[in-house]
């Protein structure tokens, strides 16, 4: 029996089981076929002999699959042109540890988000080769979460190599500030 005469959906469902089986087996064998000549000169192009059911699942699934590229695709987008060295992770960290010690610790004191993001994420100020400069709200532990208005403005800068870091503010926020 050939491809092209392995008949419809309801003639298969008067067979028996023997012949259904058969049936099946070649309308797979087909596909396989079809699949193989369509992906020779490097096309990958899928042909599926599938139920209704089966294709709503695939067009859920590819939608799922595509909905996730693009946001992978968004993320690594917005990343593009950020490159973050170990140096700039270091002051960042540094920065941060610095403002919780001289502001009470983290049982009183919590910086903003951004401080927690990788190399101080929107808080960089400036980065040159002098050094990084950080500059970013704080407030009472917690005050971000419980969405509180921040009440401490610090501004920190440290080298490149970690090793000198300077407090430049922290006190009141000052206007024009709007992390």
């Amino acid at each position: 029996m050939t491809c092209d005469h392995l008949g419809s959906h309801a003639q298969l469902l008067l067979l028996s089981t023997s012949e259904k089986s058969a049936r099946i087996t070649k309308r797979l064998e087909c596909a396989e076929h079809m699949v193989q000549t369509h992906l020779m000169g490097q096309e990958m192009i899928m042909i599926a002999l599938v139920s209704t059911k089966s294709m709503a699942f695939l067009a859920r699934s590819l939608t799922s699959l595509l909905s996730i590229s693009a946001m992978t695709l968004a993320v690594a987008g917005s990343a593009i042109g950020q490159t973050i060295n170990e140096s700039q992770m270091r002051a960042a960290n540094l920065a941060r540890m610095q403002a919780e010690l001289i502001n009470g610790g983290l049982g009183q004191y919590s910086p903003a988000d951004c401080m927690h993001q990788g190399g101080g994420g929107s808080c960089l100020e400036s980065s040159t080769s002098a050094g990084y400069r950080f500059r970013f709200l704080g407030g009472a532990a917690g005050w971000s979460a419980r969405q509180e208005k921040a009440t401490i403005e610090t501004i920190v800068f440290v080298s490149p190599d970690g090793r000198v870091s300077k407090v430049e503010y922290n006190g009141p926020v000052r206007t024009g500030l709007n992390r």
